[in-house]
């Protein structure tokens, strides 16, 4: 096995055990209910700005090639996403909230709760100042964790739309966002996936990478843990 098949492996192995660890169960068991709901769909909202933030950090430091690859990544996310009705990813949760009663100024209201906000600061951290290839991979790790062809039994966001189907009766199609990420992610994924194949070629790529899956997993076990802890609050 070469070195980018092993990489690869590994970082499978690595999205499908996430949804083993405590974290992740204790989230999921939270049952939803219209108001866990509409506090999951706003900080879904938040997270996609996140997102947007340490992607557009990853590719200030990563190589010409490997902005070109982000660029066209993050413009369905920040611009229009063909598979959204040409709507950039942030809006389409928006409009997604419309089916559980929420009003755009629901999300421009909301604040980070502390431990969100310290989960967001973390992934900053690693995007900022890290190499460029533990940043990339910190950040390509939760599009992969996102990847239904990789994670057996689904990725987050295919989960999560089960849980409103089953918890709360609304379809997955109605809510939009999940839906659509549920196949974004999986293509998201293969093209940045792709970049290893070119960069990574002696042990010590292969070790930045790790790094940043590793951490990035890390911090998204804390996110969804806190996630838990304040969707249990809601009564």
């Amino acid at each position: 096995m070469n070195l980018v098949n092993e990489l690869t492996t590994t970082l499978d192995r690595m999205v499908n055990r996430q949804f083993e660890t405590l974290e992740l169960k204790k989230f999921f068991s939270v049952s939803l209910t219209l108001e866990r709901a509409r506090f999951y769909v706003i900080q879904s909202a938040l997270y996609t700005s996140n997102r947007r933030d340490c992607w557009g950090y990853v590719q200030g430091s990563a190589p010409l090639e490997v902005k070109r690859v982000i660029w066209q990544h993050e413009s369905e996310e920040l611009i229009q996403d063909p598979r959204a009705n040409n709507l950039d990813h942030y809006t389409l949760t928006v409009k997604q909230g419309e089916v559980i009663g929420l009003k755009p100024q629901d999300f421009e209201t909301e604040e980070l709760p502390s431990m969100v906000r310290a989960c967001f600061y973390a992934w900053h951290h690693i995007a900022i100042r890290s190499h460029w290839l533990t940043a990339y991979a910190s950040s390509h790790m939760l599009e992969r964790r996102n990847d239904g062809k990789i994670v057996k039994g689904g990725g987050m966001s295919y989960r999560m739309g089960k849980k409103f189907e089953n918890e709360l009766g609304i379809s997955l199609k109605k809510m939009i966002s999940l839906d659509v990420h549920v196949a974004a992610d999986m293509d998201h994924s293969e093209n940045i996936s792709e970049i290893f194949e070119r960069y990574v070629k002696t042990t010590e790529d292969r070790d930045l990478v790790l790094k940043g899956a590793e951490d990035s997993m890390a911090i998204d076990r804390a996110y969804r843990g806190a996630l838990g802890y304040y969707m249990e609050e809601i009564k």
